[in-house]
């Protein structure tokens, strides 16, 4: 196990437009001497010498025995810069922070005490506060999940037993992160689109809750998400970010039918005896080619036995039975 303490990773590429907020917020982190933390930089292969310009930002700061690394992450992604990082980090909690994430001041403090206190919960996420260099659109207000904004959660507490976090200011342990990617990689990659491996912390909080780990929402984790405004417009937003999730949803929703099989069921051999019976109907009368494939995956991951099934519904009952 890594030294207790925290590791603030955020991942960039092409970010020095936007480094400068996100690194004076994390210098200005009130965190007690005893608790030891450091930040790494995962350079996603940036061509605008981003990592020059952080080293010499933080150094500015003037952060005492605070050390501040860069990692050079050369294959496209934040999937492969943010495992890079993980892998690198000198302390066991971990904080990942999107290059474009303005930390509050007791961000990594909170984070330190709620990980202590909860060694049950998997995964933490807190709340994102938008801004902007402009004023947001009418619509931006239906989008605020998709843009990892808002309330995570109805209030303080556990999320529900099917609901994950988003990745910007997730607050996670490194030994479990590699634990849940020790036997099986992303299934992401599978799909070959770089734009797909932003949905890591979705698959990662899926394989959490598989594993029996419980994810925790507070509110008073604070962050301020910066959103500029070439990033609201619908061609952005439908183009490209929606069109990503839908994409990355692909392999998602294998995860969310062995969710449905396995945690739905747990201790309820009444409700697996229903589903059991349901799955076989509903695949034959589903009315669209979606539907049909999340009953014959319920069915797949219900049953005790291997029945055919596509690679990755394959790999991912693998995953639980490890």
């Amino acid at each position: 196990m890594a030294n207790r303490g925290i590791t603030v990773i955020i991942c960039t590429f092409n970010g020095k437009q936007r480094l400068s907020e996100t690194i004076t917020h994390i210098a200005g982190q009130t965190l007690p001497e005893n608790i030891g933390w450091e930040v790494i930089l995962a350079d996603n292969a940036s061509t605008d010498g981003s990592a020059l310009f952080a080293e010499a930002l933080w150094d500015s700061c003037a952060v005492k025995n605070v050390p501040f690394r860069v990692i050079i992450e050369s294959q496209p992604g934040k999937l492969y810069a943010l495992q890079h990082a993980v892998k690198a980090a000198n302390y066991e909690y971990i904080v990942i922070c999107d290059d474009d994430n303005w930390l509050s001041a007791d961000y990594l403090k909170n984070a330190f005490e709620l990980l202590q206190a909860m060694p049950d919960v998997g995964a933490i996420g807190g709340q994102g506060v938008p801004v902007t260099d402009g004023t947001f659109p009418e619509w931006f207000q239906h989008h605020f999940s998709d843009y990892a904004v808002g309330p995570q959660a109805k209030g303080t507490g556990y999320m529900r037993p099917r609901d994950v976090l988003w990745g910007a200011g997730l607050i996670t342990k490194k030994s479990l992160y590699l634990k849940m990617y020790n036997e099986y990689p992303s299934f992401l990659p599978e799909l070959g689109s770089v734009s797909v491996l932003s949905a890591e912390d979705t698959e990662y909080c899926m394989r959490l809750i598989l594993k029996g780990y419980r994810l925790y929402y507070d509110a008073a984790l604070i962050y301020h998400h910066f959103i500029p405004g070439a990033k609201l417009t619908t061609t952005f937003r439908d183009e490209k970010l929606l069109k990503g999730f839908t994409d990355a949803n692909l392999i998602l929703r294998k995860y969310y039918a062995a969710m449905r099989a396995t945690i739905k069921t747990k201790g309820r051999p009444d409700i697996w005896l229903m589903l059991l019976l349901i799955a076989p109907l509903n695949y034959i009368f589903a009315f669209s080619g979606k539907r049909a494939e999340k009953a014959r995956d319920t069915l797949f991951y219900l049953l005790p036995f291997r029945i055919k099934a596509d690679a990755i519904s394959t790999k991912i009952k693998a995953f639980l039975k490890e």
